[in-house]
């Protein structure tokens, strides 16, 4: 991935002067960074302005960081992305963060990651959900269904007489669970997809059906 950071000048080597040149000690406040100044009994220190409290004056900038002795640099920088993260999740990278100032150790990168949604599977922390579609008589007659996981395909079998609607488990078919806990389970969503065009054999057969059928299925609404 690519990751702004701010880096000492390489030009200036950090100085801020221009190469060949040095800063010089600020002569406000001798090399301070300080004044202090008188408010009746008592004496307070404030950052000098002539320096900004730096304590060293900069006559001839840098041309390529203006004299500020860091700039911004852009690199692509490897990250080990652990299984199981979450979306909005935050992992920390210690030492891949910007460089101390005056030599002092690197800082930590955070990286936030964000989930790009899938053409069929949706995430609900570990487990997995994916919504099946299936046939009037693949619920009706029960039926065994080749089902997409992360890992391949696997047999799933759809009990006769399955409703719309019916989740079924797949035990550890889900996401890995962070630090290598597991991982979670799918779920798979029945959802019964109806005919939309039906041959003139086709209807008939669902004629003959409808009429032997003795169900009442509307029987509890009165």
């Amino acid at each position: 991935m690519e990751v702004e950071r701010v880096e000492d000048c390489r030009k200036c080597k950090g100085t801020g002067a221009k190469p060949g040149t040095s800063p010089k000690t600020c002569p406000a406040c001798g090399g301070s960074g300080t004044q202090a100044q008188s408010q009746g009994l008592f004496a307070v220190s404030r950052p000098c302005p002539r320096c900004a409290g730096s304590g060293r004056i900069i006559e001839d900038p840098c041309a390529t960081c203006r004299g500020k002795g860091r700039v911004k640099r852009t690199k692509p920088v490897t990250v080990n992305v652990p299984a199981g993260v979450t979306d909005g999740g935050k992992i920390r990278f210690k030492g891949k963060g910007e460089p101390g100032v005056s030599g002092g150790p690197p800082g930590d990168l955070y990286v936030v990651t964000h989930i790009a949604p899938h053409a069929y599977f949706e995430r609900d922390g570990s487990n997995v959900l994916l919504d099946l579609p299936v046939t009037v008589d693949e619920v009706a007659l029960g039926s065994e269904i080749m089902v997409p996981t992360l890992d391949g395909k696997v047999r799933l079998k759809v009990k006769q007489g399955t409703q719309d609607g019916k989740v079924l488990t797949l035990k550890g078919k889900g996401a890995p669970k962070l630090k290598g806990r597991g991982r979670g389970d799918m779920r798979v969503r029945i959802r019964v997809r109806t005919p939309e065009k039906l041959d003139k054999e086709q209807k008939e057969l669902l004629r003959r059906f409808a009429s032997s059928r003795s169900e009442d299925v509307r029987s509890h609404l009165g």
